[in-house]
């Protein structure tokens, strides 16, 4: 990545600078990776890119991608609501990885209907939302706190 980038301390997500506040976790991101999470680089060896997508679908892909055990690393781009996230994996689970992703996206794959499947979709989305309302609650309190709101 050309650009500086802060990193969360609590999940090692990587945004750009300008990002001040991870938006999973609301907490205030700092300059070097967290020692010990997959967001150093060294921990993990070389990354492999998998794709970049919209916000909302690149924080469920990711959710998705750490519960089948992958680690997982986001770099933002763009600004806030409008950022794009791409998705990078280390080399080595790069395979599954993409088989994860792609089961995602078949279209004509026969859907699990089952109630629990049903759930677990919808708490997906939910989850992401909530990471979405997190961001501008932040932003809000961000603007109002500056006396421009």
């Amino acid at each position: 990545m050309d650009s500086p980038t802060l990193w969360c301390p609590s999940c090692g997500a990587e945004y750009v600078a300008g990002s001040r506040s991870c938006a999973d976790c609301r907490v205030a991101l700092q300059p070097n990776p967290p020692d010990g999470t997959y967001g150093a680089a060294d921990d993990v060896g070389d990354l492999v890119e998998l794709g970049e997508w919209p916000r909302l679908s690149a924080q469920i892909l990711r959710r998705r991608l750490e519960t089948a055990g992958i680690t997982v690393m986001v770099e933002w781009t763009g600004p806030g609501g409008d950022a794009s996230g791409t998705l990078l994996v280390p080399e080595e689970q790069a395979e599954f990885a993409e088989a994860v992703v792609h089961e995602i996206d078949v279209e004509d794959e026969v859907p699990d209907t089952s109630p629990i499947a049903y759930v677990s979709r919808i708490e997906e989305h939910l989850a992401a939302a909530a990471g979405l309302l997190d961001e501008l609650r932040t932003r809000l309190d961000e603007l109002e706190a500056d006396g421009r709101l």
